[in-house]
């Protein structure tokens, strides 16, 4: 089976992860598929500026993980302090969640497996 493949991207502030959401009630990490001739990081900045209008100030991948369907390349973005997230395009609704709700949103187990070990990676 040939896996799609998907640049994802993770904001946080803080104990806080940006969720995107197409539909307003399962959340996603913002991100999607590179173009042709597109890698995964300028994919990963073009999908978080046309899903949130937030620009990346700086990206680093993070890790690879290998879904039922997808293979997501996993990047870190770095953004300002005060950028506001919007949602655009397909997007319906974007919104911080601290870890304590994160537990609570619907998302797929590939997006819940992405946050697990993003936050295993950053702990001291």
């Amino acid at each position: 089976m040939q896996r799609k493949v998907r640049a994802t991207v993770v904001c946080f502030r803080g104990d806080r992860l940006l969720l995107v959401s197409k539909d307003g009630s399962r959340w996603a990490l913002p991100g999607g598929r590179p173009g042709k001739t597109e890698t995964y990081g300028d994919a990963a900045v073009r999908e978080l500026q046309e899903e949130t209008a937030l620009q990346a100030r700086g990206l680093s991948f993070l890790f690879q993980v290998v879904g039922a369907t997808t293979v997501h390349h996993v990047f870190v973005a770095n953004i300002g302090k005060s950028a506001s997230a919007k949602p655009s395009k397909e997007i319906k609704r974007c919104q911080w969640f601290s870890t304590e709700e994160l537990a609570e949103v619907i998302v797929s187990a590939t997006t819940r497996r992405i946050i697990t070990d993003f936050w295993k990676a950053r702990a001291p």
